[in-house]
């Protein structure tokens, strides 16, 4: 028996399959984990550590920070800070060897006086615009920011990446189509100009799966490595083309029964009496609330599971509490174990379930608990 309150359970084999199932689908093209955002939400440092004991040697990260922790734990491993990298930061990811995503010329420069001053390389990747309208060289600026690189003999080009806008949809393909074209024009480029890097990356977890010519020399495993599908279309379109993509959510959140009570039928529930009993009930209070990342949007419309019953939010989701109907289950005790994503009995609580109720994505259902919560591995 957990000794928590609340914690999250990571399925370590659910995580190595699911890693299993992509670096196969991924064929020659090495393998990065993406572990920014916490590990999505599951916990950073174990899930690398498991992605480090079952092969995995190349970890992408948004911060400096989050690869300079990486290091400590992986001195031999290729990791790449995806996101913005502050350029007093420049020397920190210099001697630890950690490579940076840049776009621009500026950045360049300063990295190359940094590297020269330290006497070192400093290798990057080269973000290139495509239809994103977020970080990347525009088309019509590459030409100049490879001259850059050239006139930097400390900054080695080690390699290019784009993001997509719209993989994920796979009713329309236009917008990706298009994108993939734009970085074969723009990789073309940066080849005539004598460039070879060796890392071509635009691949995430939908391009893994589905579209095996964008794979290049590296691929992204973000989502999908957690057992998360990136849509529910890209879902429906690999079952369709009988790809054989079998995914397991890693992670489940389990909390306590804190307190039962029962109430009359017309009993107010919470904050802004917002809800009330439609018949005699039994609430429980749970401590779970909005400061977990329980988000206050599924109040009133959640549900939780308690021995295997579907049990109903009740009233508005607290800070650090909420309520749950449990009239429906036998011999509720506190400190019951309740499941507020996974499963229990026949029942599954799945984060695209709560990211429908609220109107978002699986991704912010996940990437949004607590990274406080402890991490327990199963």
């Amino acid at each position: 028996m957990s000794l928590h309150r609340t914690w999250i359970e990571l399925d370590e084999r659910a995580l190595v399959a699911n890693i299993q199932t992509l670096k196969r689908m991924a064929g020659g093209a090495r393998f990065c984990a993406i572990v920014k955002a916490d590990g999505y939400g599951h916990g950073m440092k174990e899930i690398a550590q498991i992605a480090g004991r079952n092969g995995v040697d190349a970890f992408g990260v948004d911060t400096i920070d989050e690869g300079l922790f990486l290091r400590a734990i992986f001195p031999g491993a290729l990791i790449l800070v995806l996101g913005y990298t502050m350029r007093d930061r420049f020397a920190e990811a210099l001697s630890e060897n950690i490579d940076l995503t840049v776009y621009d010329a500026d950045a360049i420069k300063s990295l190359e006086s940094e590297a020269l001053r330290r006497a070192s390389t400093a290798h990057i990747h080269l973000k290139l615009e495509t239809g994103t309208a977020r970080q990347g060289v525009l088309p019509e600026l590459l030409s100049d920011v490879l001259k850059t690189i050239a006139s930097c003999p400390h900054v080695r080009l080690e390699g290019i990446s784009t993001h997509f806008a719209t993989i994920e949809d796979t009713a329309d393909t236009r917008f990706a189509t298009q994108q993939v074209c734009r970085f074969r024009e723009m990789e073309a480029q940066v080849k005539s100009m004598g460039f070879r890097p060796a890392w071509i990356h635009c691949a995430c977890s939908a391009a893994i799966i589905l579209y095996p010519d964008t794979h290049g020399t590296l691929v992204r495993g973000g989502i999908a490595m957690y057992g998360l599908w990136p849509s529910a279309s890209a879902e429906l379109t690999a079952r369709k083309n009988l790809i054989k993509c079998d995914l397991s959510p890693v992670l489940a959140w389990k909390t306590r029964i804190a307190q039962v009570k029962s109430f009359p039928t017309g009993t107010p529930i919470g904050y802004g009496l917002t809800e009330t009993t439609k018949r005699p009930s039994r609430i429980a209070v749970i401590p779970v609330g909005y400061y977990d990342g329980y988000d206050r949007g599924l109040s009133s419309v959640g549900d939780a599971l308690v021995n295997g019953h579907r049990c109903k939010v009740m009233g508005r989701v607290c800070m650090n509490m909420m309520m749950i109907d449990v009239s429906e289950v036998p011999n509720v005790t506190p400190e019951q174990e309740v499941v507020l994503l996974g499963r229990s009995g026949r029942h599954e609580i799945a984060a695209g379930e709560l990211a429908q109720k609220i109107g978002t994505i699986p991704y912010e259902i996940v990437t949004r608990i607590n990274p406080l919560l402890p991490r327990i591995l199963v």
